[in-house]
């Protein structure tokens, strides 16, 4: 039986709050990985009342829960998140004009990482792979 986000949640002792579940609502309906700054501006275009220092306090609960990836993107101050619920391993591409994130839902490295592994004798435990470029509308 497949736990859900908010079982896995209560199961870590954790409470279901009014502000993680739109945090949460935000994260799931997202196409792409998400900077807090744009979960704050979703919430607010949502009449969600809600401070962006609470917004970010809980991405990085949901993060150390294991339920949210957090990754920094090349040439980017912000972080970005994205649920790992449903997804597998996947890259990034990021418009170098205006900053659009698109999902990558592939993973090209997965022969490099068993050569690596081969050769080094290490047990890679992560990579990452991120590309820019220009998206249509940029180009």
């Amino acid at each position: 039986m497949k736990v859900s986000v908010k079982d896995e949640i209560r199961a870590a002792g954790k409470r279901i709050t009014r502000t993680r579940e739109a945090v949460l609502s935000v994260l799931e309906s997202a196409k792409y990985p998400l900077s807090s700054t744009e979960v704050y501006a979703r919430l607010k275009k949502q009449k969600v009342a809600i401070d962006p220092v609470t917004i970010y306090r809980n991405l990085d609960a949901l993060k150390d829960l294991g339920l949210v990836t957090r990754l920094k993107l090349h040439q980017e101050e912000q972080f970005r998140y994205e649920m790992k619920e449903g997804r597998e391993h996947h890259h990034h591409i990021r418009c170098k004009s205006c900053g659009r994130v698109v999902d990558l839902l592939l993973c090209p490295l997965k022969k490099l990482t068993a050569m690596i592994e081969r050769k080094t004798r290490f047990v890679v435990g992560d990579h990452s792979l991120e590309f820019s470029g220009w998206c249509p509308k940029c180009q």
